[in-house]
């Protein structure tokens, strides 16, 4: 079932780019059977993020070496599951839970982000939906809502996913998402401003290994 809302009703604000404040790499997060690790590397980077250049990709990858080595990833979400649907919980630094990632892999249901009563993050579960089931870019962007605010995930530039808030009946863009090293890792550049970080964490996981992921 597709979700009510489309991308069409809300045309992109152009005047807006994305200034990105926070950074996360997201280590073995697509596709993963077991664990995943998010680390965020904001205020740790030089290089600006410039459309995930070269140079700022460079700089992630010796930067996440070397938290992976001596310090606690900002999230980890660990996995189990049955054949048709993976239940994933995401914790913080310090083990307490965030939220649990009810992931689909049919085209004609939803997943689903659950927060534990009194969520600092949400004070609903968040459902994501297909914009359309058709298998046509339509299909590739998948739609939430957030304390009554639509958003947009826009998986129609192949490997990068963008994220789209909408305000004043136009969509802004405010976050990427693009796949890094050998298809299992991923870097989400963020404007931390507009979305917080564990709804966006957690829906971009399940963009990386739902219907559309990024190696589909």
């Amino acid at each position: 079932m597709p979700q009510p809302f489309h991308p069409d009703d809300f045309p992109i604000n152009k005047d807006v780019t994305l200034q990105p404040t926070k950074v996360f790499y997201l280590k073995s997060a697509i596709h993963f059977k077991k664990d995943a690790q998010i680390f965020e590397l904001s205020g740790r980077l030089r290089q600006p993020w410039n459309d995930f250049s070269h140079a700022f990709l460079d700089e992630v990858s010796s930067v996440a070496q070397k938290m992976k080595e001596g310090g606690r990833p900002s999230y980890e979400i660990s996995s189990c599951g049955n054949m048709m649907r993976t239940i994933k919980t995401m914790t913080d630094g310090q083990g307490n839970k965030v939220c649990d990632l009810n992931i689909t892999f049919v085209s004609f249901d939803n997943s689903t982000v659950k927060f534990p009563p009194g969520s600092e993050h949400s004070r609903h579960p968040i459902e994501i939906w297909p914009v359309d089931d058709n298998g046509n870019d339509d299909a590739k962007h998948e739609a939430f809502v957030r304390h009554s605010i639509p958003y947009f995930w826009d998986m129609t530039n192949g490997r990068v996913g963008i994220l789209y808030k909408c305000l004043n009946q136009k969509r802004v863009e405010i976050g990427r998402v693009a796949g890094f090293g050998f298809d299992k890792d991923a870097v989400m550049v963020l404007n931390g401003e507009e979305l917080d970080d564990a709804v966006a964490v957690s829906t971009c996981i399940i963009l990386l290994n739902g219907r559309d992921a990024m190696d589909a």
